[in-house]
Order: C-alpha cells, then structure tokens, then sequence
C-alpha cells in the first residue's frame, strides 16, 4: 500500500470546466462561484467566467493542521483559466506543485499563461509516462485530428521542475497520485480512435501515464478526483481502494470520459459506481449528457450538478 496522510478537509475549486450556470444555488458541499455576494444592499453584477472544453482545478487538502495546495490540469485554451483566476478571487501564490494528469491539449493548452501567475522556484511538475507523445483523433471518414504535444522543453522553460510518477505516490501530503492505472473491468475499454505517436508509429492510446488524485478525508474515505478516467473511472476507484487500503469511497469527481460512449458501457459504469457507495458524485468534462442524466436519476442523493468556478469542499467529521 502507498502512504497517504489523512485530510481533514479537501477542496476542489474548478477553474475550467465545459458548463457553467451562474444562477446554481450553493449546497453544503458546492461553493458555487465566490465574490457574487457584496457588501451593502446592491451588488454590482459578477465578471464573467469562461467555460470551454478543458479542465482545470486548484485543490487543497488539509492536513496535520497543515493547507497544502496543487494546480490540476490547465484548461483547454491558452488564457481561458487565466482569465477566471479574477473573477474567482483566485491567488496562485500558494500551489506548491503542479499536476498534468495526460498529454490532451484540453489539460494542458493554458500551462504557459498561468506558469506567469505561480511563485517563482522550480516548483515540481508531475506527469505521468508518455504525457509529452503526441497524440491524434481517428475519425469516422478516416483522417486523423493532430491533438498535439505538450514539449517538455517549453515546460522546462517556464521554470518547472518535471517528475515522472509511474507508481502510486504522495507527492504533498494528504495528496496521491495514482500512477498507473490497472485496467480490470471488462467493460471498460478505452477509445479506439485515440491514437499515440511511439517511435514514430501510432498506435491505440491506452494512457498508461494518466494520473489521478486521491486523498483519504478522516472518517469519511476516500475522495477521488479523475481528469478524463481514460482508463475507466471504475478502475480508477478500485486502485485507489487497492493502493490506500482505505474502503470506504466518500466522493468522485472529474471526467469520466463517457461521452459518445455504448449505452451498455455508461449504464454499467453508472450500476458499478452505485455500487461503490459514494456519498458524493460530480460529473464533469468529458462524461457526456447522457451518462450526467443517468447518474442524476440512479444517485439523486449523491449528484451533484458541476459548473465552472464551483468549489467542492469536503470535511472530515
């Protein structure tokens, strides 16, 4: 089993996600958009957020009476994030390491402009294997979509620090990364038509440097945060039981990776997630509308609807 400290509370604040709905109601869990409240009886009208196909968190986990602070994944655009760090009242001066969870320009594409907003010093950059191989989309009529690479150079020239994770380890404390995913579901069975360059050639992807985060909330269990689940979000949950020895799963959120998939496969993803128990459950990204519907109707007790500039806060009891 990995070492990973107990949380007494974890936040994930969404900075880029596909959907944003300004008019949400909060909920005991779900922070919905900071600064809409003013002093005096008029508030002026709130900046606009961008919302756009990418994902981006800043996430904090409290720790031995300790904050500590990570950037998860950077948006699909390359300002898009940038531009909702001031309406969210946002101040990267805290992140003390940064996270890629894979090589998709929609985690990656806003890196640069925020690396202008981090704290100067070499702060650790962690990936997983093959996060910098080019990538590709196979369509139907047969021609390929470039979804491009990240350079690790252009990376290291922003004065990070590259660390490739390939088992599972806490990098802060209170905070894991899931290194390699096993894949062993039988119904979860990634996407054909992406592709990876390796060598030259290309070949099917099946993401094996894609990470995860995981943080066990005291009391309570685990609370896993998923960036696409290309390996299934069910494999994701399993390993993240496995590798912490903790069984109870209190929420999971992030990209599922179920849009335009089989009916078969979302409605055996939402019965098998069920089954797992957790209190929590945020669809976001790339989870598709049908499988967001179904997880509403299955799990009304646990769903809850994502938008951009949410934060999520779970406490320990």
């Amino acid at each position: 089993m990995a070492r990973l400290t107990l949380s007494t509370q974890v936040a994930v604040l969404t900075l880029m996600d596909n959907f944003f709905d300004g008019l949400l109601p909060s909920t005991p869990v779900a922070r919905r958009r900071r600064g809409l409240v003013a002093p005096g009886p008029v508030a002026p009208l709130p900046p606009p957020l961008t919302a756009e196909h990418g994902l981006s968190f800043l996430v904090q986990a409290v720790t031995e009476g300790q904050r500590h602070t990570v950037l998860f994944d950077f948006g699909g655009s390359q300002d898009g994030v940038v531009r909702n760090l001031a309406p969210l009242r946002v101040d990267l001066g805290t992140v003390e390491a940064l996270v890629l969870s894979h090589g998709h320009f929609d985690h990656f594409a806003g890196l640069e402009e925020l690396a202008r907003n981090l704290p100067a010093g070499g702060l650790p950059f962690y990936v997983g294997p093959e996060a910098f191989h080019r990538r590709f989309l196979a369509r139907p009529d047969g021609a390929l979509v470039d979804l491009g690479r990240l350079d690790p150079e252009r990376v290291r020239g922003l004065g990070l620090e590259i660390r490739e994770v390939r088992e599972p380890q806490e990098i802060l404390p209170g905070m894991l990364v899931t290194g390699r995913i096993p894949r062993v579901t039988p119904f979860e069975r990634g996407t054909p038509a992406l592709l990876v360059e390796r060598d030259g050639e290309r070949h099917a992807d099946d993401f094996p440097g894609e990470l995860s985060l995981v943080f066990n909330l005291a009391g309570k269990g685990l609370v896993v945060l998923t960036a696409c689940a290309h390996a299934g979000v069910i494999n994701t949950v399993r390993w993240a039981r496995e590798v912490t020895g903790e069984e109870k799963v209190y929420a999971v959120l992030g990209g599922f990776h179920l849009s335009g998939a089989p009916e078969e496969v979302v409605r055996n993803t939402v019965d098998s997630l069920k089954a797992l128990g957790p209190r929590y459950v945020v669809p976001m990204h790339c989870t598709g509308f049908f499988a967001v519907r179904l997880l509403a109707a299955e799990m009304p007790e646990a769903f809850v609807l994502a938008s951009t500039g949410t934060e999520y806060v779970f406490a320990a009891e």
